[in-house]
């Protein structure tokens, strides 16, 4: 069977020869039999054939691309791989900022400790220096054989990304506190809807769900979503449809702003967030408890994970381009208990408390939570 390779070198003579159209059939015939693009295909067949007219032989040419030493060894690319899975299987630009806290939890609670599968501190550093593309890089294979279904690996980002920041900051305070609110409404075979409300703070990014039992009531569900936040809740951004007289008062007693957030967007509308493949069993209303109990933890599971060890970014800015097109800045990701913690809006107490709960967090035994809770609601 001919490599991709020997192909792009049978075809580099005829292909510098050709017409730009016969060079374009070319490109169609390799990228066909090689899987490249048509940039990749065009370089390789250059390659070449340069390569060709330097006398270069395809033996040393390939010798010398499979010789070529790697930055980092075999065994911290085998921790890579299980850094990335007990994670979540997120991308290397957040893996690679959530590198540090995710070596640390996994090394605290035993999943990777020195001498056991060759993991050592030379690995560690390794680990710690790789960059953001060669994550994704050495990832790729384990990526193609994974077929877990990243379900709900964040939660909103969407709304988030959806709110003009400059708007936003004209009316909310620069710190944690302000928080938006997602209702979704699932109906289950016996007619009775459930209602899951997500608070994700706007400026940290901490996240908070829960599904409430039918026949909740929406500001029964903001007052316990309220009392659940780590910090105080200094506003909320509900639906257009939901701020009625029952939740305005509440606000107005707990002294909590309420912004809707039609005030805010800009464009469409804000996407609703999808729970793929989330089927609640529910029959009886012993059923629905239990249910609502399962995905309750799930979600708190699925929470801390993101809260404690998945970063997020936030704009800061424009930048034009040579181009003159006008390109979003953002900071460096960090992860929302990072964010809170440098915000200073925590007394020591709340400050101890946030610490002493990301230090007992397993990253690896999260993630091992939520695949079993999965499996129990698909």
């Amino acid at each position: 069977m001919t490599s991709p390779i020997q192909l792009a070198r049978n075809y580099a003579r005829s292909y510098e020869a050709s017409s730009r159209k016969d060079k374009g059939t070319i490109l169609d015939t390799v990228t066909e039999a090689t899987g490249w693009t048509r940039d990749h295909a065009r370089h390789q067949l250059r390659s070449q054939f340069h390569q060709i007219r330097a006398g270069v032989s395809l033996d040393a040419a390939v010798d010398r691309r499979r010789l070529k030493p790697k930055k980092f060894s075999p065994r911290a690319q085998r921790a890579l791989e299980l850094v990335w899975k007990s994670s979540g299987r997120p991308c290397g630009k957040y893996l690679e900022a959530a590198m540090s806290d995710c070596l640390d939890s996994l090394e605290r609670h035993g999943h990777l400790r020195e001498g056991r599968h060759g993991y050592s501190p030379s690995v560690r550093r390794e680990l710690l220096d790789i960059s953001a593309a060669t994550i994704d890089r050495y990832l790729r294979g384990a990526k193609a054989d994974d077929h877990d279904d990243s379900w709900l690996t964040g939660t909103g980002a969407g709304m988030r990304a959806s709110l003009p920041r400059q708007r936003m900051r004209s009316l909310l305070e620069p710190e944690p506190g302000y928080f938006l609110v997602e209702l979704l409404t699932i109906t289950t075979p016996t007619g009775e809807d459930c209602v899951t409300v997500t608070f994700t703070d706007v400026e940290i990014g901490w996240v908070h769900t829960t599904t409430f039992a039918p026949g909740t009531q929406v500001v029964d569900m903001l007052a316990q979503m309220v009392r659940a936040a780590p910090f105080i809740v200094t506003g909320v951004l509900p639906p257009p449809a939901v701020p009625d007289s029952a939740i305005t008062t509440w606000a107005e007693e707990n002294l909590i702003e309420i912004h809707c957030t039609s005030d805010l967007r800009q464009g469409s509308r804000v996407p609703d967030r999808t729970f793929s493949g989330l089927d609640l069993p529910l029959g009886t209303p012993h059923d629905i408890d239990a249910a609502i109990a399962r995905v309750n933890e799930l979600w708190a599971a699925l929470a801390d994970r993101l809260n404690y060890f998945m970063p997020v970014k936030n704009p800061v800015g424009w930048r034009p381009t040579p181009s003159g097109v006008r390109r979003r800045e953002y900071d460096q990701p960090r992860t929302p208990v990072s964010r809170l913690l440098a915000s200073g809006i925590l007394c020591p107490e709340q400050t101890r408390e946030v610490r002493e709960k990301s230090q007992g967090l397993d990253i690896a035994g999260l993630t091992a939570r939520i695949a079993e809770l999965k499996s129990t609601l698909h």
